[in-house]
């Protein structure tokens, strides 16, 4: 848990580390965030005025070095609005992705871009079409938001599970894979991707990264699809090919028959943590119960069994009926920052983070536990450039029950410590 120390024992909180959080009436929640070369902080989350019939709303709040709000702004309309992801561009813009409420269950993925200042540039609302080009009304959920070389890719999940290529009818098919692709202005490709926008089979499959590559794009996320040579219905890694026109190839899956993979964070390796791309999520074993899991695969993929460079579970169990977000971040010291959440006693939900050597063995020999009473989530994890951490997510406040949740930002040493 959040621990404190004697006056005597740390140096100057503001300095060294902090703990923050951000809103006003109603509730915030924190989902991602982007470190900016001035040593400055853009965070992204949704808030919703505690007034009834009051709509959520995209929450973008600038934050000092010191944790300090500089300022803050919200986006939305007549409908529920929700953050997943946020990304700094390599020509100095923001781009932030998440959905818009139609109706409670029929969302729509929205994309944004933004200038350092929080100011709009474009916005678009991404239909997900059928083979003739209409509108669909499946329910999609934005997962992550990538800059490709003359726009973004965004990754995620649909209902609309009609158009399918492969695969057995007479399974369960609750979900596709999205990877919807636009242009820098926003608008959609033409040539092929308008109508290739989802990918999968009749099972659950669900994309969270893509990556852009010479000649393609590489998926990553989870499906319930029957590895080849097995019967059995459970929860895999999932990643696949993405060529220029849309369509995908290669499908490969990893994990063990016994229990179900669910990756909900992908990040690409830096050189010193060995390259390749490191996946984090959770595996739930028969009782179903919930522990840390970590892949990491080879670059380039082969797309079959020497991609597995490592999966393990950690052995740090987090409970059951979890939120399954979590986060990872590739050090610039070698390992990784794994970000989940934990239910502990009474049902608390906690922010637990670990770290994990290039080998995948944990490098510390407990994880760090944040939170107190109620349900906290967890947004995401990053390293700034001295090696400090910054952890954003929500915490309740006041009342485990009844108190409001608030969008929070905490600082910490190398360690996962809120010392120097």
């Amino acid at each position: 848990m959040m621990g404190c120390d004697s006056a005597s024992s740390i140096e100057d909180p503001n300095r060294s580390y902090f703990v923050k959080f951000f809103g006003g009436d109603g509730d915030q929640t924190g989902a991602d965030l982007v470190a900016l070369p001035d040593g400055t902080f853009i965070l992204f989350g949704t808030t919703r005025l505690s007034a009834a019939g009051s709509n959520s709303q995209w929450y973008l709040v600038k934050a000092d070095a010191k944790g300090n709000r500089v300022w803050e702004k919200t986006f939305g309309g007549t409908t529920d609005e929700e953050a997943s992801d946020i990304e700094l561009t390599t020509d100095g813009r923001l781009v932030a992705v998440g959905n818009t409420y139609k109706t409670a269950t029929d969302r729509d993925v929205r994309i944004m871009t933004l200038t350092l200042d929080g100011d709009p540039l474009d916005s678009a609302l991404i239909p997900i079409l059928d083979n003739a080009g209409n509108v669909t009304k499946g329910d999609e959920d934005a997962a992550s938001v990538t800059e490709t070389t003359d726009g973004f890719i965004i990754a995620g999940s649909t209902s609309y599970v009609f158009r399918k290529t492969l695969g057995t009818q007479g399974s369960s098919d609750p979900r596709d894979a999205l990877n919807i692709r636009v242009r820098k202005d926003l608008k959609p490709y033409q040539n092929g991707w308008s109508i290739t926008q989802t990918n999968g089979f009749y099972s659950d499959d669900v994309s969270k990264k893509i990556y852009q590559l010479s000649d393609g794009f590489y998926a990553f996320g989870f499906s319930n699809s029957p590895i080849p040579g097995q019967n059995k219905e459970n929860y895999n890694v999932w990643y696949y090919k993405i060529n220029f026109t849309g369509v995908g190839s290669n499908y490969s899956y990893l994990g063990n028959q016994s229990e179900n993979e669910k990756p909900s964070s992908v990040s690409a390796a830096p050189p010193q943590s060995g390259g390749g791309y490191i996946l984090a999520g959770i595996t739930y074993d028969q009782s179903g119960a919930g522990s840390m899991y970590v892949l990491r695969l080879r670059s380039p993929l082969a797309f079959n069994a020497s991609d597995d460079q490592f999966q393990k579970s950690l052995s740090i169990v987090l409970g059951s009926n979890l939120n399954e977000r979590t986060s990872v971040f590739g050090s610039q010291q070698g390992g990784f920052y794994v970000l989940a959440n934990e239910k502990s006693f009474n049902d608390n939900q906690n922010w637990i983070l670990t770290k994990v050597n290039n080998d995948g063995a944990t490098a510390w020999n407990l994880p760090i536990v944040f939170g107190g009473e109620g349900l906290d989530a967890i947004g995401a994890v990053q390293e700034l450039p001295d090696g400090r951490l910054l952890l954003i997510g929500t915490m309740r406040t006041g009342k485990s029950d009844a108190g409001e949740f608030k969008l929070t930002l905490i600082k910490v040493n190398q360690d996962g410590k809120l010392l120097n």
